[in-house]
């Protein structure tokens, strides 16, 4: 692998299959939101999850919160219940429980187990930080498919079962249609093929030297027996059956914001100065964010923002909240009117989102709480 390339580079990848193309409406619902702001007790405790949040998951009662943090290489556990910090664990940064040296991604199992996964070294771990098993997330554990010359895969990936994973293919040279299963007993892989990815070609961003390529980003939810693929680029959204490879594509009309990114920027550039001036041409649209499922309601939250001019504060933003039903009707949509930045960490919990806010160094969150009527 090249270290002097620099890659943005996230790739939707699904499976072939129909397209119905659906407009879905709000169907007369009125969107009620409050808001508030929740400080977690610290103890006296530095917590490093104020400062950023990247590494974590939610226990599957949503009352616990594990955030990992990479440079202390220690996991922060948190009561969300009871807005305080549990405890703050080291992990081994060498021997047999040692973690990766690079982390990406934190999955909760339950049963104080959770799951870390790293550049070069992946595996089931105790809360208490005792290594119980690897597990084979790396692609030097897998031979290399005929279609994909160069390949990585993505730090976003979904358990379909104990044993098999759903992830995203990266690549330094070329954007593959394919998403991958990984059978992890058996380390062998499985490519399915998604088309629609050639609709994010239109607004790839390429410099030549260094090599940076950005096509956008897709977010994978899993629901049920489906899998949700959706684009930071469209107002639309793909559910995969992963057991056969078939899809289905399903549109909405907002009457908010614009449904999708336009193009009209350069998709080769020669310095990465001309790259961040394309780029700034697509991060003025709409933003469109990942899908939330909240078990407490049955229902799916979105949230997308429109990034206003402002050379103070390149954060400040128009933030939109779309709800859907379980059968993916959208049921309405509102700006949200005291919340005015790009959101960054979020996720939902008892009918609200909530969106990671540093409070003064200590750990906050905005929470959106969502209400509906007729």
């Amino acid at each position: 692998m090249k270290k002097h390339y620099l890659i943005l580079l996230t790739v939707i990848a699904c499976a072939c299959g129909k397209s119905s193309n659906l407009e879905v409406k709000n169907n007369g619902f009125q969107l009620l939101v409050d808001q508030d702001t929740v400080l977690i007790d610290s103890k006296g405790e530095i917590l490093m999850a104020a400062v950023n949040m990247y590494i974590y998951d939610l226990s599957p009662d949503r009352n616990l919160l594990y955030s990992f943090d990479r440079k202390t290489n220690s996991l922060e556990i948190l009561d969300l219940a009871n807005e305080k910090l549990v405890e703050q664990r080291k992990f081994a940064t060498d021997g047999p429980d040692a973690v990766s040296r690079f982390p990406q991604k934190l999955l909760s199992f339950g049963n104080d187990e959770i799951l870390i996964m790293g550049f070069e070294k992946s595996g089931i771990y105790t809360t208490q930080g005792e290594f119980v098993k690897e597990l084979a997330l790396s692609p030097t554990m897998y031979q290399q498919p005929e279609e994909i010359k160069d390949f990585g895969f993505r730090s976003d990936f979904i358990f379909l079962n104990d044993s098999t994973v759903l992830t995203g293919i990266m690549s330094f040279q070329d954007i593959y249609p394919y998403l991958v299963r990984l059978h992890l007993n058996q380390k062998a892989l499985s490519l399915i093929k998604f088309d629609p990815i050639k609709e994010l070609e239109k607004f790839k961003i390429e410099v030549e030297n260094p090599k940076i390529i950005y096509t956008g980003s897709f977010n994978q939810v899993k629901s049920g027996d489906k899998i949700l693929i959706s684009s930071n680029f469209f107002n639309d959204v793909y559910i995969l059956n992963p057991d056969n490879g078939e899809f289905t594509h399903q549109t909405f009309k907002s009457e908010l914001t614009a449904n999708a990114k336009t193009t009209g920027h350069k998709s080769m550039v020669s310095t990465p100065e001309e790259f961040r001036e394309e780029m700034k041409l697509l991060n003025q649209q709409i933003e469109f964010g990942r899908w939330l499922w909240d078990e407490s309601t049955q229902h799916f939250y979105r949230l997308s923002f429109y990034k206003l001019p402002d050379e103070e504060n390149e954060d400040l933003a128009n933030v939109y909240l779309t709800v859907f039903d379980q059968e993916l009707n959208m049921l309405g949509e509102k700006m949200i009117p005291d919340y005015r930045k790009v959101p960054g960490t979020y996720f939902a919990k008892d009918g609200a989102i909530w969106i990671h806010e540093n409070l003064d160094d200590e750990l906050g969150f905005v929470r959106i709480k969502i209400n509906q009527g007729l």
